[in-house]
């Protein structure tokens, strides 16, 4: 019983320490500075997801892009300024999703 109430107070606080939220957003919802990085850096790009992504109070955005066979996850800040891409799959962009 001792040792099922530590796993559980352990998880909760665990939940706690580094809890995160995803929303998905539509991309209509997308700050105008990030549109235009999309457009001016990503030309021919798609956008297939958007996310807010809310890690204790840091807000940031990923937006997930593809051209052809491309994928890529662009990191922006709250104020829509770019941060990083990584190159990923289309399946990289279709994790679990808080509403």
């Amino acid at each position: 019983m001792k040792k099922a109430l530590l796993i559980f107070i352990f998880g909760f606080f665990t939940t706690i320490i580094f809890a995160q939220t995803k929303t998905e957003l539509q991309t209509v919802e997308l700050q105008k500075p990030i549109l235009e990085y999309i457009s001016k850096n990503f030309n021919g790009y798609s956008i297939d997801k958007v996310f807010k992504v809310d890690a204790k109070g840091v807000i940031t955005y990923d937006v997930c892009v593809n051209k052809d066979k491309t994928h890529e996850k662009l990191f922006f800040d709250k104020d829509g300024k770019f941060l990083r891409k990584e190159s990923c799959s289309l399946e990289c962009c279709q994790g679990p999703v808080k509403k």
